[in-house]
Parts: C-alpha cells; structure tokens; sequence
C-alpha cells in the first residue's frame, strides 16, 4: 500500500532561499544526519530548470539503503520533484512546491508518497511515518534557519 501525506507549512524566509536549499541536495548530508553519501551521478539544463539523477546512501541504526533519484528544480515554478528511478522503494515521490506569502515569507506544499519493497520495512516506517516526516521538515527548517535571514510576520 502507498503511504502518502501532505501538508502546507509556513518558514519565515523568502521563498527564493527555501528554494535554493530544498534543490541543493549535494548538501543534504551536512544537516540530514541520516544521509551518509549523496552523489549527482547525472546532470542536465531544461530551460531554467536543472534536472539530475542523485544516488544517495542513508543509514539508519544497522540498516545501509542505496537509492537513486531523478530529481527537477524549477526555479521559476518554485517547485522541486523527486521520483525514484531505483532503491529499496517501489514507489517514492516527493515534491516541495514553494509560493510567497504577503510578508515575504514562503508557504510550502509538501507532498510525499512512497512504498518499500520490503513489507516489513514498508510497515514499520508508515507506522512511524508522521514522526519521521516531521523530523525530516525540521532539519530543513533548521537549516533554512542557520543559513538565511528571516523574513515576515511572527504571527
């Protein structure tokens, strides 16, 4: 069964910034404590976008996965998408889609979507899935936090 969840949060810096950090992925092992290697293996330009095919490692407690990823960053759409092209999943998209509010701030639509193909695995992560998702946005929060200045309302 796919598991999916999505969600609208707000982060107090400009949507360009949250951007610039959600499409940087060769930087994601510096504040994903989880991702021990991540590599572009392939590396295109479609107009402003940049399309690319990451290979990542994560690693969690004994368990080592390698998967691999196509990967589009549309600065003008504001929207980065994933789609796996291989690994543990069968199914697994994600997609941060970023739009600025009123005050300068970014509004992000987070959707994700994945299946593993071990069962075991794939029960054990959805059992946990809001807990892990939730982690997941705050180290990309945290890190939107140390990187850029905050922009907008408090409230």
């Amino acid at each position: 069964m796919i598991t999916r969840h999505s969600e609208r949060l707000r982060v107090r810096h400009a949507p360009s910034d949250v951007f610039e950090l959600v499409s940087d992925v060769e930087r994601y092992p510096e504040f994903i404590p989880y991702l021990t290697t991540l590599r572009i293996l392939a590396q295109e330009t479609r107009g402003e976008s940049r399309v690319f095919v990451a290979e990542a490692v994560a690693r969690y407690r004994i368990a080592r996965e390698r998967f691999v990823t196509r990967v589009v960053a549309d600065p003008t759409a504001l929207r980065v998408s994933v789609n796996l092209v291989e690994g543990p999943f069968h199914v697994l998209r994600n997609v941060w889609q970023m739009s600025e509010r009123e005050d300068g701030s970014t509004a992000i639509d987070f959707e994700l979507e994945f299946q593993f193909n071990n069962m075991v695995l794939d029960m054990l992560v959805r059992a946990n899935k809001q807990r892990a998702v939730q982690m997941m946005i705050g180290l990309f929060v945290s890190e939107a936090d140390r990187r850029y200045p905050v922009v907008g309302n408090a409230g």
